[in-house]
């Protein structure tokens, strides 16, 4: 109760001053509101914090690149102290994403030198078994990757024997020819020992649908290879020098790590794939089996009498999912193009593609 003075009379008046019953029943409807909208907006920022860490963390570029990616070691056969390293190389060869963080595609030049280096490093590890199943893919990529395995074996002295899969042929095979030995099935597909480049021409369809790309270029040949026109013959000869000059390395790398005459090698090298009953005869792989027999070239390379054979695996960290997540999806346009096998930048490959 309070009281206020009447000035009519100069006498306090009382006027009560309680909340009404429908008052507090509103505010207290309100209050489960109020403290679930805080709690809902705590979790927010937790979670901002921790996907703003894990990304700063999955994405440095610094302590990416001054220690190497640790993969993790499954068991696959033996028993012996000292181990051969099973190595896998699948899939298309291509840069590493420098946009992502953690553990790299071994089928990248970075992925697979991260696995070199850590079985140099390991001195338990006597010998390494690259277990190929690829088309090959970029030039530099595959060039770099060989430069890798021939890195390895001058700084470690540990042998390296390739494992052929279903498929190891041009960059695949051109990355293999490092090893000290190669090993392939009878029905595995090899060869394509050669260069393409590929180059998607819109020009009719654009003309169709009324589309024009106008290009401001510094000079004559400066947007070579655009979808958008028909090749010239002084476009495709300056890109037949490239692809020429490619083709010589694939030649070069073969003459040295099979120990064929150049001009030998430049008649098989002709594009075509090969079985792996085939590359035997032509002297491109030296046995037949897989990874077992592999692992038992490896273990005599490395002379030693028992060996434990494990393979490198990759387990994603919980950033590289992350990002993975997060990251925007290709255009519909993009993904059905690329489905087709359409390639949007054109680009020298040791890749066999049908």
């Amino acid at each position: 109760m309070t009281q206020e003075n009447n000035p009519a009379n100069g006498q306090p008046n009382e006027r009560t001053n309680e909340m009404s019953p429908s008052s507090g029943s509103s505010r207290r409807r309100r209050w489960p509101w109020v403290v679930g909208g805080l709690v809902v907006f705590g979790l927010l920022i937790i979670t901002a914090g921790i996907v703003s860490v894990a990304l700063l963390l999955g994405g440095s570029g610094g302590a990416a690149s001054s220690s190497p990616a640790v993969y993790d070691e499954e068991y696959v056969s033996g028993d012996g102290a000292e181990r051969i390293a099973a190595i896998p190389v699948e899939g298309e060869i291509s840069d590493a994403d420098s946009a992502l963080g953690g553990v790299q595609p071994v089928t990248s030049p970075e992925g697979l030198e991260d696995a070199l280096r850590q079985a140099q490093e390991d001195d338990s590890v006597v010998a390494a078994v690259l277990e190929v199943n690829s088309p090959g893919g970029g030039v530099t990529a595959s060039d770099k990757m060989h430069q890798s395995i021939l890195d390895f074996k001058k700084e470690s002295g540990k042998p390296v024997v390739v494992s052929m899969g279903s498929v190891a042929a041009s960059g695949g095979y051109y990355i293999a020819t490092a090893a000290d030995e190669i090993v392939a099935n009878e029905t595995t597909l090899t060869g394509s020992l050669g260069v393409i480049l590929p180059l998607t021409n819109f020009s009719k369809a654009a003309d169709k649908y009324g589309i024009t790309q106008d290009a401001i270029t510094s000079g004559e040949f400066k947007d070579i290879g655009s979808p958008f026109k028909k090749l010239k013959p002084d476009e495709r000869e300056i890109l037949q020098g490239i692809v020429d000059q490619n083709y010589d390395e694939f030649v070069s790398v073969i003459v040295e790590g099979r120990n064929l005459p150049e001009q030998r090698v430049r008649e098989i090298a002709d594009g075509r794939i090969y079985s792996g009953e085939q590359a035997k005869e032509l002297g491109l792989v030296d046995e037949f089996g897989g990874l077992e027999e592999a692992a038992e070239i490896a273990r005599e390379e490395a002379k030693v009498d028992d060996a434990t054979v494990i393979r490198y695996t990759q387990t994603p960290a919980f950033s590289d999912l992350l990002r993975a997540r997060l990251a925007p999806p290709a255009p519909d346009a993009v993904r059905i193009m690329e489905a087709a096998g359409v390639e949007l930048s054109p680009e020298p490959k040791y890749l066999y593609k049908p």
